[in-house]
């Protein structure tokens, strides 16, 4: 089974504050892109500056991370050769160098990317990365995707502070990057496969999917993918989604004004009735409860915070 992630696609450009002299850093841009076999690149919607054509390549003012989850292309710059870029390689973009990166047009390739500026992102990756080589082969890792959900998240809701969690998380992700390939621990082809696995399940969580289309979509018999996964996650493929579903839900009444009927077919859950019994039996509480206490809770932060 092939997913339409393509539907998921997000490009988000940001405004700046007095957020970035505090903290010394901030985030311009942060989106999700899916690219069909033989589908233009980049897709339409990103501003003068940004948008380029593959052939002639660009310079921009600012950082760029792209990792990418799906596909194949390539990447160039004035200081790299072009290499070839695959699933799993995360690649870094300095500030007024010239680069050019592309899918090949026959595959086509899904990315997530987030563009940063600062001082201190200056130090850091001018001393952790070679501008010769700024490709980190690093695999599939969910951790990563979840992070750049995160982003994605806060860049839409856009809340007061906003700056700072997207810095914050964005020197979280590298962080990641810089020590999975310093000590080369992206595990063997059949972990590869589970994450691979589990970035699917979070890319596709509002959609109608089981965990034999995962296997399917994987390439691997369900019983062998079922044992595989419990063994590297400690619970079955099942419960991994229900616990994914589980979080989103929270997250969903905690930052949004969404209606408990709005957010069970989001989901797919079959009734709203359905969805506060589920939510109810995994937390103990309604669904209406636990909005309600997590509005006590920030009420009671703002009163100490005067």
């Amino acid at each position: 089974m092939d997913f339409d992630r393509s539907k998921h696609n997000v490009i988000k450009y940001l405004p700046t504050n007095n957020d970035e002299n505090i903290w010394g850093m901030s985030i311009s841009g942060i989106g999700f892109q899916s690219i069909d076999p033989k589908g233009s690149y980049p897709l339409k919607g990103h501003p003068i500056g940004y948008t380029f054509n593959p052939d002639r390549g660009r310079i921009i003012d600012e950082f760029a991370l792209v990792y990418i989850v799906k596909g194949e292309g390539t990447f160039t710059s004035i200081n790299c050769l072009e290499k070839k870029i695959s699933k799993g390689d995360a690649f870094f973009i300095f500030p007024g160098q010239w680069h050019s990166y592309q899918p090949i047009a026959n595959i086509g390739w899904d990315e997530y990317y987030v563009t940063f500026q600062g001082d201190y992102f200056e130090k850091l990756l001018n001393g952790i990365i070679n501008r010769a080589n700024p490709i980190f082969h690093i695999g599939m890792n969910d951790q990563i995707v979840k992070h750049f959900g995160e982003m994605l998240d806060c860049a839409r809701a856009q809340k007061s502070g906003f700056q700072a969690v997207l810095a914050g998380i964005t020197m979280h992700t590298i962080g990641l990057i810089y020590s999975i390939n310093k000590n080369q621990d992206y595990g063997p082809v059949s972990m590869q496969k589970i994450q691979e696995a589990c970035v699917l399940m979070r890319e596709n969580i509002y959609d109608k999917f089981t965990p034999e289309d995962i296997a399917e979509s994987i390439n691997m018999s369900y019983s062998n993918f079922r044992k595989s996964f419990k063994q590297y996650t400690g619970i079955a493929p099942h419960q991994y989604m229900l616990q994914l579903k589980l979080s989103k839900i929270k997250d969903l009444l905690s930052s949004t004004e969404m209606s408990i009927q709005d957010i069970a077919m989001k989901l797919n859950f079959e009734s709203a009735d359905y969805f506060s019994y589920f939510f109810r039996s995994k937390t103990g509480i309604n669904p209406l409860s636990y909005r309600k206490e997590i509005e006590k809770q920030r009420e009671k932060a703002k009163k100490n915070s005067h």
